[in-house]
């Protein structure tokens, strides 16, 4: 495929990446899988203290074939070439396609100038840009992630497996503004579907947890525990798709937290659940017990929902109400199967247990804001 015809094809102008602790392996794990003649340029900020004497570039240069070289003020960025931030800086990318090289402070001056690389993507480019959010400690980069995201603009998130430091991925999960969760090692492969082929993330399926934080105001310790128990409930139904809402008390709402298996695009369709809604979700509220619909086509209860089922891709679904053993909702646990699908009795007490232990653990974080 021509570079001509990626350049055609794509939206997307930009690629920003931001790393701390572990970055120096990550990034070369990144763009070592990608093609040298990516259309766009790179910019890579990797926390580095002033003085430092340091070989990121020619490291870098060694494991991709594209073009890397440190940054330097004022220059035109070409499409091809990875740019790296001089040590003790950070980048300003300005809407004329340029570069500006900023000192970083000395009191919190990293968090500060990622944050100030993302706010400037996200002011010059909108949602033509990319960011992504590798290893790192502390929370940098967290609120210019928000600014990509209201922009338009796309956020890829190193997940916690695959992370030396959790933090930066975890405080910009925390947001609730990003588009996607993976492990190291898939992040080049997405920006070639995207940047070079022109797709947009609702064309490529995700086999991982995602996780989404609408109205709510999730720990980074609820949203592992979240994404365990999710991970469990899907082994345990042996299928692939499912996801966990959070009960919103204010709204009187269910809150998408946590999701596996689903197309971006097919998320909006259950993000937010209205307490009217005749929903599997709803219903089991209502009912304090799981619903199971064992075939979407041929219940008459559930008629309105067969197009987004058909679309989502599954024919089967079950409900649960997640409550504590005080007796507070917490939320709802569904699983979803590609075919009719029967629960045995030991199946719906095995479930019931999950459900049960889900309920606590999620009451003891939320109340103790952990």
């Amino acid at each position: 495929m021509s570079s001509d015809r990626h350049q055609k094809k794509s939206n997307f102008c930009i690629v920003a990446i931001a790393a701390s602790a572990g970055g120096v392996t990550a990034i070369p794990k990144v763009l070592s899988g990608l093609p040298s003649n990516f259309p766009a340029p790179i910019l890579c900020l990797q926390h580095l203290s002033l003085g430092d004497t340091n070989v990121l570039a020619q490291v870098l240069q060694l494991q991709t074939h594209l073009t890397v070289r440190w940054a330097h003020e004022g220059e035109k960025l070409m499409a091809g070439v990875v740019y790296v931030c001089p040590p003790g800086h950070y980048f300003i990318v300005n809407a004329n396609g340029t570069i500006s090289l900023a000192q970083q402070a000395t009191k919190h001056g990293w968090h500060h100038g990622v944050n100030g690389f993302f706010e400037s993507v996200a002011q010059s480019y909108a949602d033509r840009a990319v960011v992504v959010v590798l290893t790192g400690t502390g929370k940098g980069g967290a609120e210019g992630v928000e600014e990509v995201s209201n922009r338009g603009g796309t956020v890829l998130v190193q997940d916690k497996t695959s992370s030396v430091a959790g933090g930066m991925p975890q405080a910009a999960i925390a947001t609730g503004c990003v588009d996607r969760v993976l492990p190291c090692q898939e992040i080049a492969p997405l920006l070639v579907r995207l940047v070079c082929e022109g797709c947009s993330l609702s064309q490529i399926p995700s086999n991982h947890t995602t996780l989404f934080s609408t109205k709510l105001q999730i720990s980074p310790m609820l949203q592992d525990a979240l994404s365990d128990l999710l991970d469990q409930a899907v082994a345990m139904h042996r299928t692939n798709m499912g996801h966990i809402h959070l009960f919103e008390r204010q709204s009187c709402t269910l809150e998408l937290a946590v999701q596996r298996g689903f197309q971006p695009g097919s998320v909006d369709d259950f993000r937010t659940v209205n307490i009217t809604d005749h929903s599997p979700c709803i219903s089991a509220v209502r009912a304090g017990e799981s619903i199971i619909v064992e075939d979407i086509e041929t219940n008459l209860m559930f008629n309105s929902h067969r197009a987004i089922a058909a679309s989502a891709g599954y024919r089967a679904v079950q409900s649960t109400p997640l409550t504590s053993d005080s007796g507070n909702l917490v939320g709802v646990l569904s699983t979803h199967f590609p075919q009719p699908r029967r629960f045995l009795p030991w199946e719906m007490n095995l479930l019931n247990m999950h459900a049960r232990h889900a309920g606590n653990l999620i009451e003891i974080y939320q109340t103790q804001k952990v």
